[in-house]
């Protein structure tokens, strides 16, 4: 267990590093539809299916209007628009953005590798670290097939 203490201005980050993520996404059917009206995304449905290798982390969750969701969305990685009003099609490739939460006594190495579907993700796609080292970003492609 390697534990980390960093002073970084008034702030102060403790808890064992996790170097390493594991994420599992569940591919969807083709044919599968995707709806989202809402600009924020938050009612983009259906919400990627990620499932985490350890409970060390987990897929972070955002609250809008009391309703609760996984902060994981279909978004195109050039214009980081939500995908709305989108059928999947077998042999194409969709983008899923994700944020991964550290539990409690846990924070990221900076940078973490992350691994999707047993692929070691280019680190230009992990980003957005928090200060806290407690949560960060990722987009990852997905073939349908």
């Amino acid at each position: 267990m390697k534990e980390e203490f960093i002073e970084a201005g008034e702030y102060e980050r403790t808890g064992e590093i996790l170097e390493t993520v594991e994420l599992t996404i569940t591919i969807p059917e083709a044919g599968t539809r995707i709806t989202c009206k809402d600009p924020s995304g938050l009612d983009q449905s259906p919400v990627p299916e990620i499932i985490p290798a350890s409970d060390r982390y987990a897929i972070a969750e955002v609250s809008e209007n009391g309703v609760e969701r996984k902060e994981a969305y279909w978004k195109t990685y050039n214009t980081l628009v939500y995908y709305s009003d989108v059928t999947f099609e077998a042999g194409k490739s969709y983008t899923v953005f994700g944020r991964v939460q550290a539990s409690p006594g846990y924070i990221f190495n900076d940078p973490v590798t992350l691994i999707i579907n047993g692929e070691e993700v280019p680190s230009e796609q992990v980003e957005d670290y928090s200060l806290e080292g407690d949560s960060f970003t990722f987009y990852f492609d997905i073939e349908i097939r």
